[in-house]
């Protein structure tokens, strides 16, 4: 919300593929993905920033299964790499804005580093959840900001609404929620710490909009308690 670009979005509609097929895309994300991204999330992430992550364990009652995660967003970089440590070795894959695609070069790649953006048209909608419904199938994560925009070092957790929440809901999957906080070290320098929560379920006696609603309730509930723990506030926000 706070950055201004000219970067003029692809359309998503029908003709957009979410999936490539062929041998020669599988290795190329291969290599973006596990080759390059992977050790440099990895180094960032554990070495650079120090993150510690606090609950990693509760990933393991779904391990053998696909998963949504949904996370605060304050980080451009540490939100794209951190995901993909915590839940290392499964593969991430993220629901991003259209404009992402747009970024020169960088747009280029998103789609081998696992960007699913979302669609424009109904045609483009029918394909996202076909694409979302293979990811699961396979056993891989979706992550999903629902936020949407970046605001960095917030330390509470913005209003979001249910509807991403309709995917969870659509497949019967479970949600995991990721929580960046910002915390004093004892020389009262910045300490970020993510936590884990999970597994929630959608109630499967109510409707689908209630149903999301629930799931969303239960999902902001415990990312607001967690985000209780955030001490160190690097910028502060004033309405004006």
């Amino acid at each position: 919300e706070f950055v201004k670009t000219n970067y003029k979005p692809k359309a998503i509609d029908g003709g957009y593929s979410y999936a490539g097929k062929n041998f020669f895309f599988k290795l190329f994300s291969f290599i973006c993905y596990r080759v390059v991204c992977t050790p440099i999330a990895f180094v960032y992430s554990k070495i650079i920033r120090n993150i510690k992550f606090v609950n990693k364990s509760a990933l393991r009652q779904c391990k053998n299964q696909g998963y949504f995660i949904y996370a605060n967003h304050t980080q451009p970089v540490s939100d794209a790499f951190t995901p993909s440590v915590i839940t290392f070795p499964k593969h991430v894959y993220t629901v991003v804005s259209p404009q992402n695609l747009a970024i020169p070069f960088l747009g280029k790649l998103t789609k081998f580093l696992g960007a699913l953006p979302l669609p424009d048209t109904l045609e483009g909608n029918r394909n996202f959840l076909n694409a979302l419904e293979e990811k699961l199938k396979r056993k891989k994560a979706v992550l999903i900001y629902p936020e949407a925009h970046i605001w960095p070092y917030y330390t509470k957790i913005r209003p979001f609404k249910s509807t991403s929440f309709k995917y969870a809901v659509k497949f019967g999957a479970p949600v995991f929620s990721f929580t960046t906080t910002y915390q004093k070290t004892k020389r009262n320098k910045l300490k970020t710490v993510v936590y884990v929560d999970g597994p929630f379920y959608a109630d499967g006696d109510l409707p689908p909009k209630p149903g999301q609603e629930e799931l969303r309730n239960q999902v902001y509930g415990a990312m607001c308690e967690r985000s209780k723990n955030s001490n160190y506030e690097k910028i502060k926000y004033i309405k004006t």
